[in-house]
């Protein structure tokens, strides 16, 4: 798989880096260090490597496009293959058995189902079992990536795996239609309830709303690619969504450089519920087995925002580490006062850059 340096920018022109919310000190380190590398001969690769939600982009499109799905029921699963993606035990999901939990969601499911079967889903949305069953759903997929057990490891696949059925081609469409939804959308939270039968009863989550690309990264792209350093997205949403969502957003990195969270494909590209064998689960040191696999070039710039990133960011001799502040609690947070780490502020209010290492939420 190796390129030589610059080959993903065949005959780009020299793009400006423009200064725009950067924090000032950044953008000097990434513009100084950036050009001293690419003037030197010693390597014959330079690549950089970038989260994509929330690093290159406002908010997250594997979320967006799990609750785009879900609210608008755009399922090709049938109940049984549902049902086999679901926990098999009897521990305890934040105070409330697994066991009713899961049961309860494969019978609204299933109830669902025929609705979606026959094309009737504006039937089923005036069911009572179908806020039951999207709030149930929410909230599980966020008690689960909290879960000792279960964690992000089991969530972040099982939201790929909810996409079986749909060819590669289709989700590039279902993308661009979620992005065009949400965009419109106020980036605030959005809190949902519902009860349901006990032991289960109250069940309350959230959801983060609207969705937008960071300017300032796309053009870091942009000039990275073309002054030769080779430019990667490796996510830990789905693959496909995340080549989708960047050639949407006006990324200009290749579809092939482009590494997420993959499901094994059927006749015709169509997605199945079973991982894609020997590939990652490209979360944490998921990130790094891609780097080293796929990629085979220590970065020269790794930029990310949360845990997930916290392996490939902490990667020995890497010149430019960047992570975007969303005043994270994990891990990540102690790189905040590392002085090998740039840090960039954003205002959270409105998804965007400001010329600080400091975030704001107002």
């Amino acid at each position: 798989m190796s390129q030589s340096k610059g080959a993903n920018a065949a005959e780009v022109s020299p793009v400006h880096l423009s200064e725009g919310n950067w924090y000032p000190a950044n953008l000097q380190d990434i513009r100084q260090i950036i050009e001293e590398l690419t003037r030197s001969a010693s390597q014959e690769r330079l690549v950089a490597v970038f989260d994509f939600d929330n690093t290159c982009i406002f908010r997250d499109i594997g979320q967006a496009v799990f609750r785009y799905q879900l609210y608008a029921l755009r399922y090709r699963i049938t109940p049984e293959k549902f049902a086999a993606l679901l926990p098999t035990s009897n521990e305890i999901l934040d105070g409330k058995p697994m066991e009713r939990i899961v049961a309860t969601l494969v019978d609204l499911y299933s109830q669902l189902w025929s609705f979606v079967e026959q094309k009737q889903v504006e039937e089923a949305f005036k069911l009572d079992i179908y806020p039951q069953f999207t709030t149930l759903l929410l909230w599980f997929t966020e008690k689960a990536r909290k879960h000792e057990r279960l964690g992000p490891r089991y969530v972040l696949p099982l939201l790929a795996q909810l996409l079986a059925g749909f060819s590669t081609t289709e989700l590039a469409r279902l993308t661009a239609e979620v992005i065009a939804s949400i965009e419109k959308e106020p980036l605030q939270t959005a809190s949902v309830q519902a009860v349901l039968p006990a032991p289960i009863e109250q069940v309350t989550t959230s959801y983060e709303q609207g969705l937008q690309p960071f300017s300032e990264m796309r053009i870091l792209i942009d000039w990275l690619t073309s002054v030769g350093v080779e430019c990667h997205i490796v996510s830990a949403s789905t693959d496909w969504l995340v080549k989708a969502s960047a050639k949407k957003l006006g990324f200009t990195v290749l579809p092939e450089n482009i590494y997420g969270i993959r499901v094994a494909l059927e006749e015709n590209e169509v997605l199945s519920e079973q991982e894609q064998p020997g590939y990652p689960v490209t979360f944490r040191e998921g990130k790094v087995e891609v780097i080293e696999r796929f990629i085979q070039a220590r970065p020269i710039m790794v930029a990310g925002d949360a845990d997930t990133d916290y392996e490939m960011l902490t990667l020995p001799d890497v010149p430019v580490r960047l992570i975007i502040n969303r005043l994270q609690t994990g891990i990540i947070s102690s790189l905040y006062t590392d002085s090998r780490f740039l840090l960039q502020g954003i205002n959270i209010a409105t998804g965007r850059f400001r010329p600080s290492a400091t975030t704001i939420v107002s």
